[in-house]
């Protein structure tokens, strides 16, 4: 499935990668966004990878390739439940030079393409892997009472300053990051075998422990949407129990030893969960005792996660 503009017979320069299942309400506005580019539309394409929806998700994609014959627009299907096996068939479909992830809830500013361009011009010869901004879009307008800088990447808001700069042991996250497609003959494909909520975090891992730098780019910026679904701190106490868990999972993965690795990983778990502890104390002097409260509910599970979780949970 794919639309029939004549664009299709230049090799674009970008595949914009889009992942999506059941999001029929949020999608139309992305792909909204990556249409309205200041760039040759002829030079970029825009992959939508329908995850097997059952909504109307399919047929909204379709319909908006339709009516934009000008656009590089491929809408496919991947029956194989789960977000890897969907990137990774976006990957396949892809033509660009440089393959870049956003998200079906995401939005991008009209120079996304061209500042992605301005990364490669600039340090491609030296990346190969890089990530910038992402902002949040709050649907209430407002942030939960919880929120502080300490915990913002629970709902994936990144933002490390305004420089350039290569990220030793952060890395980006999964709605705005892009690669050189030679990243993926090197490193590999999204791993299938990793539990939900580390496939980003593996791949840029791996690409560490292979000796491939990791940029952070802040010009190519992305809003996200937050639904209010994910104010609450029940959000906040399953995100971070699943990404505890997640972590194990990987680092069992990546090590053909894993002990000291794991034994690393828990004792710096249980150092942040200390600093949550006196930081929970910082906050309820200032009269901010929820956002104490919150990042210690957060460190709390993510280290139950490490320890004890199960990926059927």
């Amino acid at each position: 499935m794919h639309n029939g503009v004549e664009a299709n017979k230049v090799k674009p320069f970008l595949s914009v990668i889009i992942c999506t299942r059941n999001r029929e309400k949020h999608l139309g506005r992305a792909l909204q966004s990556l249409t309205e580019q200041d760039y040759d539309p002829a030079a970029y394409e825009i992959i939508v990878v329908d995850n097997n929806s059952t909504d109307g998700t399919l047929a909204l994609a379709q319909q908006f390739s339709d009516a934009h014959p000008g656009h590089r627009i491929i809408v496919t299907r991947e029956e194989k439940k789960g977000l890897t096996f969907a990137r990774n068939r976006g990957i396949a479909e892809a033509g660009g030079t440089y393959i870049a992830f956003t998200d079906d809830d995401a939005v991008v500013p009209g120079d996304y393409v061209r500042n992605i361009e301005r990364c490669a011009t600039e340090y491609g010869n030296r990346y190969s892997a890089c990530g910038g901004k992402v902002l949040p879009l709050y649907e209430t307008g407002k942030p939960p009472a919880w929120m502080s800088r300490y915990i913002q990447r629970v709902i994936s808001i990144t933002d490390w300053g305004d420089e350039p700069k290569p990220l030793k042991r952060s890395y980006p996250v999964g709605c705005n990051m892009f690669f050189h497609r030679s990243f993926f003959d090197r490193v590999g494909l999204f791993s299938t075998d990793v539990y939900m909520r580390s496939e980003d975090k593996y791949i840029f891992f791996k690409a560490r422990k292979e000796g491939i730098p990791v940029l952070y780019y802040p010009a190519v910026w992305v809003k996200h949407f937050i639904e209010k679904e994910r104010y609450g701190l029940d959000y906040v106490r399953r995100v971070s129990y699943i990404n505890g868990l997640s972590d194990r999972m990987m680092i069992r993965s990546l090590y053909e030893r894993p002990f000291v690795p794991l034994l690393r990983k828990g004792m710096d778990l249980g150092l942040k969960l200390t600093v949550a502890a006196g930081l929970w104390m910082m906050f309820a002097v200032r009269g901010q005792s929820v956002k104490g409260r919150a990042l210690f509910v957060a460190l709390w599970n993510n280290l139950k996660g490490f320890l004890f979780g199960r990926p059927n949970e």
